[in-house]
């Protein structure tokens, strides 16, 4: 048998199936609050560009990047921000979206995932969380 040890757990449940966590974005003197869905099958951590201009960055300013989805594609920039879910922290670059219309903020693979060890129990709406080389 397996064992994983986690520092914090959270109840996600909510009115629909995502996962959501509670995420502080910080970039310099300025942070700010949202919400993000967990997305295992997104590269990057992606938020809206009201977040950006919130955090004082200039948004086209960062690493432009070409997103292909399915059916799609859209633009996004790259910035260095401080990113934290329950006090677990990491620098990350993140990547907002071009257009403003998109208002979907999402944790993904590289800059968040590979960086904690998370666990989900999704039948009980239980993620856990701690730092990746913790313990």
């Amino acid at each position: 048998m397996h064992q994983l040890e986690f520092t914090h757990v959270y109840d996600y449940s909510g009115e629909d199936e995502s996962v959501i966590l509670p995420v502080v974005l910080r970039s310099g003197p300025k942070q700010l609050r949202v919400a993000a869905s967990v997305d295992t099958g997104a590269s990057f951590c992606l938020f809206g560009a009201e977040i950006a201009e919130a955090l004082g960055l200039d948004l086209e300013g960062g690493i432009r990047k070409r997103f292909r989805t399915a059916n799609s594609g859209f633009d996004a920039f790259g910035h260095e921000v401080e990113l934290s879910v329950f006090g677990v922290a990491t620098t990350s670059i993140v990547y907002f979206f071009a257009d403003p219309m998109i208002e979907k903020n999402v944790l993904g693979r590289i800059g968040w995932l590979d960086r904690v060890r998370f666990g989900l129990v999704h039948h009980d709406n239980k993620a856990y969380l701690a730092q990746y080389d913790q313990g």
